[in-house]
């Protein structure tokens, strides 16, 4: 495609994330000769800690699938923690959820039933960690890809609890907040409403939706929103943690038909009961450099619309 033949740039405001994005679709022309990105080949380790031939018995599961010689998923104590209940300076808890005993299947190899069972291990032990009532924030996390901070190709992901609220995050539920009592209703619910009716709808059903984001912060980024209004992971229903389970599956094929490394989250402020839940997927195709870093303002090469329609596939076709 000839640059004249690409949208204008155009900047979009990302309200809830207090944050302006410039839609650059042109920019995907530029000459590189450098490698920008690149998805690392899984290789079987006869050394990895979270293959069950070798994973270290001596360390107790939090949460568990299956017997301790046939387990299927699970959740240990993060032996490299950046906060720790011992520490009060920086108080917390970190687990890591090893999410399947094979080296080398991840996410999009999962069966939806599979994808099920992780999600109820992130209720568990979201539910057992509000326990501390120390505990005012709980990010729950997916590093896929070196590119995305994964320091193991084995598939896994994280739960960092902590007793310090991100000042970014009380000016997220502040910005809610204040939407609410200037419009009468949720900012999500509303967002849900709207983008389900437009160009950037991925994929609809009666629990849940995902759609891009109006101001998408990275290449073909996906947010999947539960259409009941709920706080957090725990109020998930069995219908719901399947239709989750369901986009999710396909949206990570759909990153992976790209290869690229991705993130993916869910948090709440415990202390806010009156959050909309929702999981984001940030692949991680472009580097931020000196505009964003310097401005912050972030520049997306991909429109929310034309990733979108890419998406769309994935939910037309058995698998």
């Amino acid at each position: 495609m000839k640059k004249a033949e690409f949208p204008l740039s155009e900047i979009r405001e990302d309200y809830i994330h207090d944050r302006f994005v410039i839609i650059a679709p042109s920019r995907t022309l530029r000459p590189h000769d450098v490698q920008r990105f690149r998805q690392e080949v899984p290789v079987k380790s006869k050394d990895c800690p979270f293959c069950r031939e070798v994973e270290v018995q001596s360390q107790p599961a939090l949460f568990q699938i299956g017997p301790d010689n046939l387990w299927q998923l699970k959740v240990i104590k993060n032996i490299f923690p950046v906060v720790t209940w011992k520490n009060p300076k920086a108080y917390g808890h970190q687990e890591v959820i090893i999410e399947t005993p094979h080296h080398n299947k991840e996410l999009a190899d999962f069966s939806e039933g599979h994808i099920g069972n992780l999600i109820e291990a992130y209720i568990a032990r979201t539910r057992e960690l509000t326990k501390d009532k120390k505990i005012i924030y709980i990010l729950i996390f997916k590093n896929h890809g070196g590119k995305a901070g994964a320091s193991l190709v084995h598939a896994h992901s994280q739960i960092f609890a902590t007793a310090f609220l991100p000042p970014h995050i009380v000016d997220k539920l502040t910005r809610a907040q204040h939407y609410r009592i200037e419009h009468g209703s949720c900012y999500y619910c509303d967002l849900i409403k709207k983008e389900i009716r437009g160009a950037r709808k991925i994929y609809s059903d009666k629990y849940f939706a995902a759609f891009t984001p109006y101001a998408s912060s990275y290449n073909y980024e996906v947010w999947i929103t539960p259409k009941r209004h709920i706080d957090n992971v725990t109020y998930l229903e069995s219908r719901e943690i399947a239709s989750l389970s369901h986009i999710m599956k396909r949206v990570i094929m759909g990153v992976n038909k790209l290869n690229l490394p991705y993130n993916y989250y869910l948090h709440q402020a415990v202390t806010d009961k009156d959050e909309h839940f929702y999981l984001r997927v940030c692949p991680r195709r472009d580097i931020w450099a000196g505009v964003e870093m310097g401005s912050r303002l972030i520049i997306n090469t991909v429109s929310p619309e034309f990733a979108a329609n890419f998406y769309r596939k994935y939910f037309t076709k058995k698998v």
